[in-house]
């Protein structure tokens, strides 16, 4: 009989009484895509070779939470202590830091390849606090972002506050949509989006949010949307994560922190090669790779070494990167 998640963790790691307090407490703090956006940070201020290149991360840290990217900044030693903090298998998530550069260097480089071999279009699905369309921007490719509309017109706010004007920078074309009512190519209908052009899609940090029905229903209308020969990325949950039928290190905490915040986890996949081409064949993708996270670790994180009881790298979630025969 399988153990749950929380009984099957070591001893030694379990939260004291203490610490799960001060884990309800704090977990009602921030969102999670704030919180994303300062993990993001921590390992670029502390100098580690993990660090992603994304410099604009901090403009928009620094104008969205002031208070802690102060003390983060200026205070000797708090960039550390924060990132031991959130890392902690008391009080944190291990690997949660490494995790998320990880995953921005993936699709980093995914966005680059594209470019680079000729892609005329990205469409940054939950956008959220992304700068790819920024970074990355060059004459002749033309990104979008879909994001509810509230969170659109945050983002344009603090895009406008932070970065150079648009004649300097050109924008991304926004798209305030809530997939879950309209698909998306509704969405971009009208936008100046070109369904016969290879396409590259990126949807990260939003599947598991998702109800199931939800999920294959959004990678369907990707799907629709995708001329021949278009990518879409995402990252998943493990199914038996979800469950807890097996014990993964930090996911109890990370899915405490993420329901506390009313944003908790409804979905997984098998992260399994052939389960999930199964999956998304008949959603008209082709699986072109699944990552491991022992994987992405080792490609994205080479200095790293894999340990099962603190991996480096959060152990619960997968990538998957497809095509559009």
């Amino acid at each position: 009989m399988e153990r749950s998640a929380e009984a099957a963790a070591p001893a030694e790691h379990q939260p004291s009484g203490f610490a799960k307090a001060f884990k309800a407490l704090t977990s009602h703090f921030s969102k999670t895509n704030v919180n994303m956006l300062l993990f993001r940070t921590l390992n670029r201020d502390l100098c580690r070779p993990n660090a992603n290149e994304d410099y604009i991360a901090p403009l928009f840290r620094d104008r969205l939470i002031p208070l802690r990217s102060w003390v983060q900044r200026s205070i000797p030693g708090m960039a550390a202590l924060t990132r031991r903090s959130v890392e902690s298998p008391q009080l944190g998530v291990p690997g949660v830091c490494n995790f998320v550069d990880a995953r921005t260097k993936w699709l980093d480089q995914a966005v680059k390849q594209a470019l680079d071999e000729g892609v005329t279009q990205v469409v940054v699905i939950a956008a959220g606090y992304d700068t790819r369309a920024y970074r990355f921007f060059r004459p002749g490719a033309q990104f979008f972002e879909v994001d509810l509309p509230s969170a659109s017109k945050r983002k344009q706010q603090l895009v406008k506050a932070v970065l150079p004007g648009p004649e300097e920078l050109p924008r991304p074309v926004y798209v305030a949509a809530d997939l879950a009512h309209v698909t998306l190519s509704a969405a971009l209908a009208g936008t100046g989006f070109d369904r016969s052009k290879r396409t590259l899609f990126t949807c990260e940090g939003l599947i598991y949010y998702l109800p199931e029905a939800a999920v294959s229903t959004l990678l369907a209308s990707v799907a629709d949307l995708a001329a021949p020969g278009s990518r879409l990325l995402f990252d998943f949950l493990h199914t038996d994560a979800l469950d807890g039928s097996t014990h993964y290190p930090g996911y109890t905490t990370c899915a405490e922190s993420v329901a506390g915040k009313g944003e908790a986890f409804i979905s997984g996949l098998v992260p399994d090669s052939d389960e999930l081409a199964a999956y998304l064949a008949p959603l008209n993708w082709h699986l072109g790779r699944l990552w491991s996270p022992r994987e992405m670790a080792a490609a994205q994180l080479p200095h790293e070494r894999w340990n099962e009881a603190l991996p480096p790298i959060l152990s619960f979630y997968s990538y998957a990167e497809c095509t559009k025969a």
